[in-house]
């Protein structure tokens, strides 16, 4: 009986799942823990400048963790975000990408990206 509990913990330890919206849709990505993840945003606006990444998780605010800046190919993390655990870019697809390296079930959540013709604070969220 006391073997279950370890083996549900172990399994959930394994794996780290993550959404994101691809023009309304839907994905799932599920990787190991210690993998990194890319995730795909196809925004159908032209004339982009600032590309945000927000996360989602039940029962807390949600929280934005990086823009990139376009115009400069500039990645800035959100205060209170580790250096390397997320990063973005722009793809030669035009897609703008999500990294998150070093996964873990922490990592568990959904991801959105939006479009801004400026930079808004997370507090305005």
């Amino acid at each position: 009986m006391l073997r279950a509990p370890v083996l549900l913990l172990v399994f959930l330890a394994l794996v780290t799942q993550v959404s994101s919206n691809m023009e309304g849709d839907k994905m799932s990505i599920t990787r190991a823990t210690g993998s990194s993840a890319v995730i795909p945003c196809d925004l159908p606006t032209q004339n982009k400048q600032y590309i945000h990444w927000y996360k989602f998780q039940e029962g807390t605010v949600p929280r934005r963790l990086l823009y990139y800046d376009v115009s400069y190919s500039k990645v800035v993390l959100e205060s209170g975000i580790s250096p390397g655990k997320y990063h973005g870019y722009e793809g030669t697809d035009k897609m703008y990408k999500f990294v998150i390296s070093n996964l873990q079930e922490s990592d568990s959540g959904v991801y959105r990206c939006a479009v801004w013709e400026k930079h808004i604070g997370s507090a305005l969220l």
